[in-house]
């Protein structure tokens, strides 16, 4: 319990360095949260309000861009509003009792770490791994190992992708056509690098302190179909829009014109939980994950590739200011033919030769590890301490060799901390 008390100290402390007014509104939200749940098994009643009341401020901060007013938005609001209302809903349907200890319940919903950007932990799953925390040299080595790979994918990889994306997309006017799919195909890039490689960060701090979190990726870029492909990234969102949005709704059950109404409103739940500008975004891929497994062919490189693309596109929305901005730069994928231009020109886009050519070893590298995650787990499992030693010191040399610095050190510059 001790060592409980540190790691909820340790990570209150750091998250007030973000702003008082944040911690306030966490530490009123947890205590909130707990006294409602040990009320819950004789008052059920009290879930509707809490959600409705968490559900409305994450609507609210969401909906600002539209509005006349705005809410300043507490660090990691979005992954710990989510996590109020499942414990909430679960507690109250009785999958399991409410947690007493507060120092239990407060590392779950205020951990530092995955505050940041997930994963989205279910109770039952952070308390049972507090419950088998242990530090050991496996657990040191493999989290050292992976927080190493995350900040190679968030430095090496993330970091160059992202210069020629901020190039192309803060002159929407001057790069049409390839160049906008350009940006879309690096930003897919980017985004997986930079999201997959936070999380690796915080699993593996987490691990090196004996805590083993949910995986939140499953090398989504090798997807069959956009379903498969929401299956395999964001997974502990996703696994949270399933039990909390769709199943509710009435999941599969209720025809098949039912389902695909759910499917929509689920995606339309995940695109305002990322902002108002990501509805249609949102929309778009409830409809592929409804519609697209009928196009499906016998090829699996066809419909990895494809999956990539219509991926990538749609990613659109993410790396253009506003909506119009995005339609009209997929638009132009159809209407502007300048390929020719941009291989002239992609030395202009702000890496030269050297970048780009470290740019594609990396991505490679990042792809074959995907590719071979489970071999090389089972093989780094069963390595003798020195050659695990020497693996994490490589990756760190990597880094410190290849990484683009100046950036990354701060929550705030990872993609998805600011959802």
């Amino acid at each position: 319990m001790l060592a409980q008390i540190l790691i909820l100290v340790a990570g209150l402390a750091i998250y007030a360095g973000y702003g008082l007014y944040g911690l306030c509104y966490l530490l009123i939200a947890a205590v909130i949260t707990w006294l409602v749940g040990l009320l819950l098994p004789r008052h059920r009643w009290l879930m509707w309000p809490l959600i409705a009341l968490n559900a409305v401020i994450l609507a609210c901060i969401k909906l600002q861009p539209v509005t006349q007013w705005s809410m300043a938005a507490p660090l990691g609001v979005s992954y710990f509003t989510l996590q109020i209302i499942a414990y909430v809903v679960d507690v109250a349907h009785g999958k399991y009792q409410p947690e007493r200890n507060i120092v239990t319940f407060g590392l779950y919903l205020t951990y530092f770490p995955h505050l940041l950007f997930g994963p989205i932990e279910p109770f039952d799953h952070m308390k049972q791994a507090l419950a088998e925390r242990r530090c050991t040299w496996d657990a040191l080595s493999r989290g050292g190992a992976r927080v190493a790979w995350g900040l190679f994918k968030k430095l090496a990889v993330a970091a160059r992708a992202g210069v020629v994306v901020g190039t192309i997309s803060a002159a929407p006017e001057e790069y049409r056509g390839a160049y906008a799919l350009l940006a879309m195909l690096l930003y897919s890039v980017q985004l997986y690098a930079d999201f997959s490689g936070g999380i690796d960060i915080v699993l593996g701090v987490s691990q090196m302190m004996g805590l083993h979190l949910s995986e939140n990726f499953n090398a989504p870029y090798f997807s069959q179909s956009i379903a498969e492909f929401w299956r395999r990234w964001h997974i502990t969102l996703g696994a949270w829009l399933k039990n909390y949005i769709y199943i509710p709704l009435g999941g599969n059950r209720r025809g098949g014109v039912r389902k695909v109404l759910n499917l929509l409103i689920t995606f339309l739940v995940s695109g305002l939980w990322h902002g108002v500008h990501y509805l249609l975004w949102g929309l778009f891929n409830g409809i592929f994950v409804a519609f697209g497994e009928g196009f499906k062919t016998r090829w699996k490189a066809l419909n990895c590739g494809v999956t990539f693309l219509i991926i990538s596109i749609l990613w659109a929305f993410f790396v253009w200011p506003d909506t119009m901005t995005a339609l009209e730069s997929i638009g132009s994928l159809f209407t502007t033919f300048n390929y020719g231009a941009l291989a002239g020109n992609f030395l202009e886009l702000g890496l030269n030769m050297g970048e780009w050519l470290v740019f594609l070893v990396a991505v490679l590298v990042l792809w074959g590890y995907d590719l071979f995650q489970k071999r090389l787990s089972l093989w780094f499992g069963s390595a003798v301490p020195v050659l695990r030693t020497a693996v994490i010191a490589v990756l760190v040399l990597l880094v410190l060799v290849f990484g683009m610095y100046g950036i990354g050190f701060h929550a705030e510059e990872f993609i998805y901390s600011r959802f």
